[in-house]
């Protein structure tokens, strides 16, 4: 019925940090690269009837572009951007600080604007890394709270994406009736994200435990790299107890009757390059 691609966007400019909610641009040689694969497919065979995106530019500029040279809908998701790293958030590994020393947590104030900052050590970012779930960064978005932010936002956009699928079906089926023979193929759309995102609907879909470090350290999210998504609704009960559907929403009971399933994992789509970013 449905088929949903989630591709992440391609390496970014900056030295190595933890880019969540700070909106660092693409590398523009990279991005175009991704940009004309997308075309070659789009050309050849339409994959894609739609593009949803992060709002953070190293998605967007690729999913604007995708969608207005391949004459597609675009929609921008704010609940698909990446996890918030606080203070940490696009600071350069480089510029933390190693060293235990009597200033650790201490307040320092910039001669230039005055806007008072807590010093930053590798100790408390590697004890986010081992402990991500229980561990919150200064200023930072937890793990659990990012986690419901991206279920719910893959649920509404699933039920979404569904319901139009279904429309253009039956519309298509009227047509028919009427004598106008159409093939209609699987619904296909474009999910511009970011790794994190990408790992916890990954993670919701095959029910998977989200809160171990092993997780998000051991599953590799390339850039550029895709993974397919399969909705299909196998059966419409009808006869759904009535108790059911007094206490869920019809937007729940019609997330429970779909089937999801992984198809592909981070498949690369543009192939990798040496340097980091």
């Amino acid at each position: 019925m449905l088929e949903i691609d989630l591709i992440r966007h391609v390496k970014v400019l900056g030295k190595p940090a933890l880019y969540g909610s700070t909106n660092v641009a693409p590398i523009a040689a990279e991005n175009a690269r991704l940009l004309g694969r997308l075309l070659a497919q789009q050309k050849t065979s339409n994959a894609y009837q739609g593009v949803i995106s992060s709002p953070l530019i190293r998605c967007q500029n690729l999913a604007r572009e995708f969608s207005q040279l391949g004459q597609l809908s675009l929609e921008i998701s704010p609940e698909l951007q990446e996890m918030n790293f606080g203070s940490f958030d696009g600071v350069p590994f480089d510029d933390l600080l190693f060293e235990e020393s009597v200033f650790e947590g201490s307040v320092v104030e910039t001669e230039q604007d005055g806007v008072e900052k807590t010093q930053l050590h590798w100790s408390q970012l590697e004890g986010f890394f081992q402990a991500p779930a229980n561990i919150v960064l200064p200023q930072a978005e937890a793990l659990p709270d990012f986690h419901l932010r991206v279920k719910l936002a893959w649920k509404k956009l699933i039920v979404q994406q569904v319901s139009i699928a279904t429309k253009q079906k039956e519309s298509l089926q009227l047509e028919q009736g009427q004598g106008k023979k159409e093939y209609q193929k699987a619904k296909r759309i474009l999910v511009v994200a970011h790794g994190g995102v990408i790992r916890m609907i990954l993670a919701h879909i095959l029910a998977l435990d989200w809160q171990q470090a092993s997780w998000h350290q051991k599953l590799q999210i390339g850039h550029g790299s895709i993974s397919r998504i399969l909705i299909s609704q196998p059966y419409q009960d009808k006869q759904l107890d009535q108790a059911v559907k007094q206490t869920q929403t019809k937007d729940q009971v019609q997330y429970q009757q779909l089937t999801q399933q992984v198809t592909t994992i981070a498949m690369p789509f543009l192939e990798e390059i040496s340097d980091e970013h």
